[in-house]
Formats: structure tokens, sequence, C-alpha cells
């Protein structure tokens, strides 16, 4: 999802236990719905992986006016005809993330000749995500360098490897459409795989540097450059400079919705195996070993961190605009209003996937 199951802190990197990044979603229940595709039939309930008592949201959500279903047939059947799922089951448990939807909260802005390459750009980070889990850490090492250059286009792909071919064909169909928001979207691409093996995540033992890391490492350059791509929303470097605090809000919320939510398979996962030398990397471990209080209750607190964040969005958005001597720009006020629905999105697919239930 980006990026979704446990994630850990080894103590020795080359036991080749991985953290993987995690997609999440926010807020509202959601009534039954039912459909099909590719003769397997998806349920989506309402809300059941709830954790806590969830404060109420400042923020508002938006779904993409084209429709999750019709963003859904554009796009899955490019992964369920190419991409070389190892079995029927683990195709299926792919096709029923619902990352269609997820999308359509999570880019709600995106232009619609844009929407194939920026939603399958989405599809593909978590399937490269998925296959690193597996590897032990010389492995990803070698793994990720391929695929940063097939991504960069500094090497050409293997036609015989679906992953390196199908990342080559989406990134130069960004590029065709718009080469300088393309570049962007490859380079945090890139930026999200040097973060998911930095060696950084096994020095971190406070909240604060946790939250700081988390940043990039749940996939702040590759989901912001997907948010710009696909609103077509160019910016100078002053003008990137001042969404910074924005964006920085925006993926603390990011990182802390989904640690609350895949808290309890990431802990039950950790209990079977206890003595491979790692420690659960997230927000809810750290602050529970800080202050002595139990996971639920940190739940609880890092939940109210959560809205306490979005009142933050809303007064930053607001000192942006009267320190401006011109006041926000167009897509200024467009990107900041992205970053919004991505926070409610996240917290909302969170809610729904079975992501966090298996």
């Amino acid at each position: 999802m980006h990026q979704f199951q446990r994630v850990c802190v080894w103590k020795q990197l080359e036991n080749g236990r991985r953290f993987q990044m995690r997609l999440i979603v926010n807020q509202p229940m959601f009534s039954s719905y039912i459909y099909s595709t590719n003769k397997w039939v998806r349920q989506y309930s309402r809300a059941q992986n709830v954790p806590c008592d969830i404060p109420a949201s400042q923020l508002e959500s938006k779904t993409h006016p084209l429709g999750w279903e019709t963003i859904q047939t554009q796009v899955e059947p490019y992964f369920s005809n190419n991409w070389e799922f190892a079995s029927d089951k683990e195709k299926k448990g792919f096709l029923s993330l619902g990352l269609s939807r997820a999308f359509s909260h999570f880019f709600p802005l995106t232009l619609d000749d844009r929407i194939n390459v920026t939603c399958k750009m989405l599809y593909l980070s978590l399937l490269i995500d998925d296959q690193l889990e597996e590897m032990s850490f010389t492995q990803m090492l070698s793994y990720q360098d391929r695929v940063m250059k097939v991504a960069l286009g500094t090497a050409r792909p293997d036609k015989s490897i679906c992953l390196e071919w199908m990342l080559h064909d989406t990134v130069m169909a960004m590029r065709s459409m718009d080469e300088v928001l393309a570049n962007d979207v490859a380079q945090g691409f890139c930026q999200l795989l040097q973060a998911q093996t930095s060696q950084e995540r096994t020095t971190i033992k406070t909240l604060g540097s946790y939250l700081k890391f988390r940043e990039i490492d749940v996939g702040r350059p590759l989901y912001t450059a997907l948010i710009r791509f696909g609103a077509k929303l160019y910016f100078t470097s002053a003008e990137l400079k001042k969404t910074a605090t924005l964006e920085s809000i925006a993926f603390r919320h990011f990182s802390v919705i989904n640690d609350i939510y895949s808290w309890e398979r990431e802990w039950r996962i950790y209990q079977a195996n206890p003595t491979d030398g790692a420690q659960p990397f997230s927000a809810i471990y750290i602050l529970a070993n800080e202050t002595g209080l139990s996971y639920t209750a940190c739940k609880r607190l890092m939940y109210s961190y959560c809205r306490e964040l979005e009142l933050t969005l809303k007064q930053s958005h607001d000192e942006i605009r009267h320190n401006s001597t011109e006041g926000l720009t167009h897509e200024l006020e467009m990107y900041s209003k992205g970053l919004g629905y991505f926070m409610c999105g996240v917290e909302l697919w969170s809610q729904w996937t079975p992501r966090y239930r298996q």
C-alpha cells in the first residue's frame, strides 16, 4: 500500500525479517457492498476492525467522482492477467483488499485521464513490498537496486519478469503524459524502497524519532508525488517548502493510523515467533514501553494524537494562507485538500480492508 503488514526492528538485519509498508484508511462506516470481479465475489461490510473508541474526525472525506467500480474495471484486469501470483489463493487475497476503492479515497482529485497509470503505481508499490518481505536482507538490497534502476530508466526491464516490465511500462506511460511530475513519482518510489532497508530503524527507541522516520518509511515521497501527478499540480521550490509542514502532518497521521489498525495482527505474529531477535516496530509498542501503559490505552492515546494532527493540518493551512503576501494559489489550495482527503482515505480503508483481519 504501501506497505501494510508486520513491521519489526531487527537486532541483526541479516536475519531476513523486514518491515513491510502498509496502506490504510479512515473514518465513517461503510454499508455492505458485494461485487464480483474475475469470478471472485467480494464483500466489504461495515467497518469491523475498530480497535478502540474513535474520536470524531476533524477532516472531510471524498471519493473520486468516476466511482471506484469504474476504476476497478480499468486497472485490476491488468494485474489479474499479468502478475505472476504464487497461487490462486494469493491472487484472490490480493484482489480482495479493495485497492481500487482505496484509490478512490486516497486520490479523489486525480484527473480522469491519469487514473489508470496513477492507480497502477499504487498497486505496484504494494506488490513489490510483499515480494520484499519474503527475502533475506542481502536479497532485498540486490532486488531493490534492480527495481530502482528500472523505475529510473537506467536499466532495461527483463521481459520475462512481470514486475520489471509492468513497472517500466507504467513509468513510461506516466512520462509520456507528464515527464516532470512522472520523474517525481519515480524518485519517490525509489526513496520508499531505500527507507525500507535503512539501518536507521534499528536505532529508534523513542516515539519522536520513530514518527519522524516513519514519515518517509510509509511512503511520503511516493504518495505526495502521486497526488501532484494525478491532479496535475506544479510547484516551485519555494512553494514545495511551504507544503513541507502539511506533508509531515499528513504522513505522521498515516503512520499512526496504520499502527493502530495493524497492531493486533502484528502482536500475534510477534508472539508466535518472539525469539528471532526482532521487536514490533510500532508507535503502540514504543509508547507502551515508554509509559508503562497497556497497548489498548496507547491505541486510544495515539488515536487522539491523530485528531490533534487533523486540527494542526487546518491551522498550518491557515497560517500559510495568512503569511503569504499573495495568498494561496489554486494549486496549493488543491494540494492541501488532497492531503486531507488522503488522511481520511487511509483511515477509511484501514477500517474495512481484510488486510488487518487476516
